[in-house]
């Protein structure tokens, strides 16, 4: 079974169907006279408001105001949110400040259900691009999910965050569909996004599952949590993930190897040379349902049922697609498959 690591599958399941539900629907950034009328409407509905904060809020509109610039007015819409509301503004500053930390700053207050949906939606969008830009993936998930796209006044910044997430933590048809919704869905999407939303795309719709390639992003993902100090249960399930799936290439490459067809194991030595060159990098047709081939190990420790001449290249071809500073990850790869079949003896 396909595990995934950042969200419950029925999570997961629900942020497609309503992604897709949405499909249809063409989202444009807020102009700059609706942002100033909605933020002092929520402001006119806030009790308490002295009059020394609403001299702050006259003066963060009453100022060279912007053309229509969606990141200028998420700016203002967030400082404007900051300057009346405690809570937002604990947030605003902490999220603002030049000490890099590992935990994110406490955005529990956003899951109030009693708060107002235009102040959530657009605080949620400022801090999961926080997150985002802090490769705080899972965190900012979390908060990017949950917005209504028609409340946030920067739509394009929603999606683009959104699927950056998603790609990060090796989500695929999620990060896709954002993109897709980006490109076809937004008006006015900044260059800076269609242009990088484009080459992503072509990324993602190339990557194979099952494949070389996918073990070396879940690999990086795996070095990214523990840089954050991650090391609980969801580092712990995207190690397993690289087990899993480098048992599945490996269980494809044995059988590769192994006949199928091709001639039997030759004479001359030349049966060790790739007669696909693609298969070097990734593994073509995998329909496998997930379930690791339990294989069977020497005492030794050597590595499924391969003779030692194939162990030796197929170990190589692993090591050589990878970047260098995956080999100590490799390695540990084959000491625990060690580990694991000394204890099943």
């Amino acid at each position: 079974m396909r595990m995934h690591v950042v969200l419950p599958a029925i999570v997961l399941n629900l942020v497609m169907t309503i992604s897709v539900q949405a499909a249809n629907e063409v989202y444009a950034p807020m102009k700059l006279e609706d942002a100033r009328s909605q933020v002092l409407a929520w402001a006119a509905s806030r009790p308490s408001v002295t009059e020394q904060q609403q001299r702050d809020l006259a003066a963060i509109w009453g100022t060279e105001l912007p053309s229509d610039d969606a990141d200028r007015i998420l700016e203002l819409v967030v400082r404007s949110f900051a300057t009346i509301d405690a809570d937002a503004g604990k947030l605003v500053a902490a999220c603002n400040a030049s000490t890099a930390i590992l935990l994110p700053p406490d955005g529990n207050f956003l899951k109030q259900p009693s708060r107002d949906t235009f102040e959530t939606a657009n605080l949620r969008l400022f801090y999961g691009r926080y997150l985002v830009e802090r490769r705080m993936f899972d965190e900012a998930l979390e908060q990017l999910i949950a917005i209504d796209p028609r409340q946030v006044v920067d739509p394009a910044s929603l999606f683009f965050f959104k699927a950056v997430a998603f790609q990060g933590v090796l989500e695929v048809k999620p990060a896709l569909l954002a993109l897709e919704q980006l490109l076809k869905n937004v008006e006015r999407v900044p260059v800076r996004y269609s242009a990088t939303a484009t080459l992503m795309q072509a990324d993602l719709q190339g990557l194979e599952e099952k494949s070389l390639g996918e073990v070396a992003r879940l690999m990086s993902d795996s070095e990214r949590r523990l840089d954050l100090g991650r090391a609980g249960e969801k580092v712990q399930g995207v190690q397993d993930r690289i087990i899993s799936e480098l048992d599945e290439i490996i269980k494809k490459i044995e059988q590769q190897q192994g006949g199928g067809g091709g001639g039997g194991e030759g004479e001359g030595g030349n049966s060790n040379e790739s007669s696909n060159p693609a298969n070097d990098s990734s593994v073509k047709g995998t329909e496998a349902p997930g379930d690791v081939d339990k294989k069977k190990f020497a005492k030794d420790g050597q590595w499924g049922n391969l003779p030692a001449k194939e162990q030796a290249k197929a170990k190589s071809d692993l090591n050589r697609n990878f970047p260098s500073h995956y080999q100590r990850a490799i390695d540990q790869y084959f000491r625990k498959q060690s580990e694991r079949t000394a204890k099943a003896k």
